[in-house]
């Protein structure tokens, strides 16, 4: 489709060298930029409805629930399959260490 209207905008007139199709080609391609459905709000919309229940009724949409719907549409891994870099257990386990060793009973 993008190659066709590409094609229209760039065919010109054959006396006065001027682009026939400009216009049209612009307008066109105005109307294929818009979606054709709804399911990117509607999806918003039950991310929304499934977090705010009543128990969680006193959630911020611009606090905690903003958050909550950008990890989700966000569409991630679940956090459990998420493996740390061997630095950072190696930095962990050295804290670890350090703690257990200023901390032991």
């Amino acid at each position: 489709m993008e190659s066709f209207w590409a094609e229209m905008a760039s065919r010109k007139h054959k006396v006065t060298g001027a682009k026939k199709f400009e216009r049209f080609a612009a307008i066109a391609k105005l109307v294929l930029v818009l979606p054709h459905a709804n399911a990117d709000a509607d999806r918003v919309f039950s991310v929304v409805g499934l977090n705010k229940t009543k128990t969680w009724n006193s959630l911020a949409l611009d606090g905690t629930l903003s958050s909550i719907m950008t990890i989700k549409m966000a569409n991630l891994e679940p956090c459990f399959k998420w493996e740390p870099p061997s630095e950072v257990i190696k930095a962990s386990n050295k804290a670890t260490g350090q703690y257990n060793h200023v901390h032991r009973s």
